[in-house]
């Protein structure tokens, strides 16, 4: 129930109830008075809490800003400069919305808490200073009322006369004050209902005002982060790439181990590697571990004291000696096996050294003789039998051709084309019959469905990276590299065209056969999914390979996918016209840079770009860095009943808003999509399988995944269900839509 109103007519009477009323009144306002002091005093910690929230966010900010990435390689892709430079755009976006910040908690304090305060003091405040002029005239006036009616009817008349009259004006002085006292409240009353909660609206509105400002932020941050996303997603693929390569390496390595091949450390003139030399003390012989080193142009013997159990840093000191000669040491004459001595000019007499194994010492005497072999890659130490010979000529060209027909009439928008692979046997099986000049013409691969266009990719992939040398040649592989890494990107194509038409004639001719077809693969990217990035990481480490396999050869081969991708971008340039026909500086509006963008932080001093539609922060910025979402609308969800929309504040969006996100498609019943064929279970587990999504979903129960597009889910599995797959995702596994993904490989 609310109070009763107080009438100035009650003042006069001044009935109990009166007063009642008024205790309730007055009861109302100390408690108000202390709701608004916690309030003040709540509010006072979430400015405490903020700024703390503030310093904390800078700090993180400020780690972000002078986080430094140590990338292995002298140099960087360009995607890889953008994700480096992320960390300090994220720093700088945390930082403009910390100022916003502070901007708001100086205007809370200063405009609306104290003033909070103010009015509580002087509203409040005035009230119990009414309160106590009313009890202390209420006191004068009813105790001059008791001495008024105390007198004796004996006391003369100008007695009460003078007591009379002084009664009359104590009453007007008490209703006076009694009826300023109830104005006061009823005042106090109805001003706390705008007053304070006006200073109340002002404050809510710096808070939603700091949000907004992060909405917007939010908004412009959104198109760099579809950008980075895409970059981050090629990284990782460069990435697998890379692992596998260092992979297969790693197995060669230890093969070459086990068959007691070279060491990977020997090369010509140059042998490495770790030995013991035998020092003489005053109460015996110790042996010292040593990194040793020998040059066989200028037979420098160098000897870097090292033991991996007690050293962390390269010694500083280094011993360089220059070798007379080199004799085996019998095994009767020492107690230590694998030994051997040496002679220095710069020392005297005899240095006896002990190798790790006996073939470590053949090595190291063969060095020394200028007998050491030169070091192959171990896909080069034997050919298998029974496998085609693989080379660059007619035959070659033939069967290059041939492919690149069926592709193009049978395969050329499939999905996922060179990157799906087909059957190591039935591949082994094409390449045989197509590069046996007395099979090959009787293979038609546009008419014969028994090989599949998998088979097909696979078989002329496998062909280029089976030839003795790469396409781009063993020989200017570093040059290559070398032209990728330019950061001006019209340098860098015209570096690149130059060396193309460096090539040997018969390998410009192969490369011009194979580029105009990857052109075609990718301007079809829509369908088949296989744009220019995509293309590249294919056949980057396919064309270019350097001569000799080593980790940092295998680091480079994010640097060899540029080089593929530039021919693709600029085949019309680089293949097709010699070096100094184009001009490169005029025609720079059609070249392709990939060079970062200009900084978000001067984007975000410029005014707000067009708010992006409700679903559009991943869906439809996807085209952004050559990834491609599919024009069509995706299909029906197995099994499915209609998607409610919802917006970003819980609030069921409109049909217009729904069906941009889920097309009408969505209640039909299940299809077979067009955009993906469906694998057996076999396949699956074989492949490991890994699915990138086309289209967003969201999860209609707690067994379903939501995702959106360009997300990759990993672990995917075929489900009980028909027409779905099982797959994890952030951590978390779930059902996901088969028709809604697509297979990588």
């Amino acid at each position: 129930m609310g109070l009763k109103p107080l009438e100035f007519s009650d003042c006069l009477v001044d009935s109990p109830y009166f007063r009642d009323n008024l205790y309730h009144h007055e009861k109302e306002l100390e408690k108000t008075s202390k709701s608004i002091k916690g309030l003040i005093n709540d509010c006072r910690d979430v400015i405490i809490a903020a700024k703390n929230l503030s310093k904390a966010q800078k700090t993180f900010a400020k780690g972000l800003k002078d986080f430094k990435f140590e990338c292995i390689g002298t140099e960087q892709t360009d995607d890889e400069n953008i994700i480096t430079q992320s960390l300090s755009e994220m720093g700088e976006l945390l930082n403009t919305v910390e100022q916003w910040r502070e901007t708001m908690i100086v205007q809370a304090q200063d405009h609306y808490i104290q003033k909070l305060e103010e009015f509580r003091k002087s509203q409040f405040g005035a009230v119990k200073d009414g309160k106590k002029k009313f009890e202390k005239q209420t006191k004068a006036y009813y105790q001059s009322l008791e001495k008024h009616l105390n007198l004796k009817t004996k006391v003369n008349d100008s007695t009460l006369d003078d007591s009379g009259a002084a009664i009359q004006l104590e009453e007007k002085q008490f209703h006076t004050v009694a009826m300023d006292y109830v104005l006061l409240l009823q005042e106090t009353q109805e001003k706390k209902k705008f007053e304070f909660v006006e200073l109340l609206l002002g404050y809510m509105a710096g808070w939603l005002t700091f949000y907004h400002q992060g909405y917007d932020a939010a908004l412009e941050f959104g198109s760099y982060r579809t950008d980075l996303q895409v970059k981050i997603q090629n990284t990782r693929q460069s990435y697998e790439t890379t692992k596998e390569e260092a992979q297969n390496l790693m197995k060669k390595m230890l093969e070459v181990r086990g068959m007691k091949h070279p060491d990977p450390a020997t090369s010509s003139n140059t042998h490495e590697g770790y030995l013991f030399l035998q020092e003489k003390k005053a109460f015996g012989t110790t042996w010292i571990k040593h990194y040793c080193t020998y040059k066989k142009e200028n037979k420098l013997f160098s000897m870097v004291p090292f033991n991996q159990l007690n050293h962390v840093k390269l010694p500083s000191q280094t011993e360089t000696l220059v070798l007379k000669s080199c004799v085996r040491r019998a095994s009767d004459s020492i107690e230590k096996r694998f030994c051997f001595d040496i002679t220095v000019d710069d020392r005297p007499g005899v240095l006896t050294i002990q190798a790790p194994s006996e073939e470590s010492r053949k090595l190291w005497l063969d060095a020394m003789d200028g007998k050491e072999p030169i070091y192959k890659a171990p896909n080069h130490l034997e050919k298998s039998d029974g496998k085609p010979e693989i080379a660059l000529n007619e035959t070659g060209f033939k069967f290059v051709n041939m492919c690149i027909d069926a592709i193009e009439s049978r395969g050329l928008e499939d999905q996922g084309l060179f990157r799906i692979v087909g059957v190591n046997s039935k591949v082994q099986k094409l390449l045989q019959i197509g590069l046996d000049k007395s099979k090959l013409d009787r293979l038609d691969l546009v008419r014969d469905v028994e090989y599949e266009v998998k088979t097909i990719t696979s078989a002329l992939k496998s062909y280029f990276r089976s030839l003795p040398e790469p396409l781009m040649t063993f020989k200017l592989h570093s040059q290559f590299i070398s032209a990728s890494k330019k950061e001006n990107v019209v340098e860098r194509i015209r570096s690149i065209h130059k060396l193309v038409h460096s090539l040997p004639q018969q390998n410009i001719r192969m490369l011009e056969i194979l580029i105009m077809h990857l052109k075609r693969v990718s301007d079809q990217h829509e369908k088949n999914y296989m744009n220019v990035s995509n293309l590249g990481v294919c056949f980057g480490p396919t064309l270019l390979r350097d001569e000799e396999e080593t980790m940092a050869a295998i680091m480079d081969i994010k640097f060899c996918n540029i080089v593929v991708e530039i021919l693709i971008e600029n085949n019309d340039r680089i293949i097709q016209s010699k070096p100094g026909e184009t001009n490169m500086s005029e025609s720079n509006g059609n070249v392709v840079q990939r060079l970062p963008s200009s900084s978000l932080a001067q984007k975000r001093n410029a005014a707000h770009a067009e708010y992006y539609n409700v679903g559009h922060a991943m869906g439809s910025a996807m085209g952004v860095g050559n990834v491609q979402t599919p024009s069509k609308p995706p299909p029906s969800r197995p099994n499915s009943r209609p998607v409610k929309a919802v917006g970003h504040h819980g609030i069921q969006r409109s049909a217009e808003v729904q069906n941009r996100r889920l097309p009408p498609t969505l209640n039909r019943h299940h299809q077979p999509s067009p955009y993906n064929s469906p694998r057996t279970s076999r396949e699956l587990q074989a492949a490991s399988a890994k699915v990138r999504t086309l289209y967003a979903c969201e999860a209609e129960n707690e067994s379903e995944l939501s995702f959106e597009p360009n997300m990759i889910i990993h672990s995917v599995r075929k489900s009980k269900e028909p027409g779905w797959l099982e797959g994890t995702l952030n951590g978390r596994v779930g059902l996901i839509p088969e028709n809604y993904v697509e297979f990588l490989t």
